[in-house]
């Protein structure tokens, strides 16, 4: 279950915020669950990963420092990759978006 949260609140949490658009990463975050959500008057804004001292905002409205929509894609990519190969277990692939993930973060900060 997400925790309903406000911007500022994220903002002010003292994490590195990184924002992408709706379904960017849709394959980077595929195994992740988002831990709190935000609203705008028209509904739903965004969603909040936290990833080790990182908390990726991801939506119609995120917020946080803009990553580059040509990294963004080609992580988005290897790790799509990754979840379509199926000689792999479960965990291995997991592993191996994790590893993929943490290294995007890297970048991206």
């Amino acid at each position: 279950m997400k925790l309903k949260t406000t911007k500022k609140a994220i903002r002010n949490s003292g994490y590195n915020v990184l924002k992408i658009g709706y379904c960017n990463a849709q394959n980077l975050l595929r195994h992740k669950s988002a831990f709190a959500y935000s609203e705008r008057r028209e509904g739903w804004a965004c969603d909040y990963y936290q990833i080790n001292n990182t908390i990726i905002s991801t939506g119609y409205d995120p917020i946080g420092a803009k990553v580059d929509y040509d990294l963004i894609r080609e992580y988005d990519k290897k790790a799509e990759a990754i979840w379509r190969d199926y000689s792999r277990t479960y965990e291995d692939q997991e592993a191996a978006v994790n590893a993929l993930l943490d290294d995007f973060i890297k970048k991206a900060a």
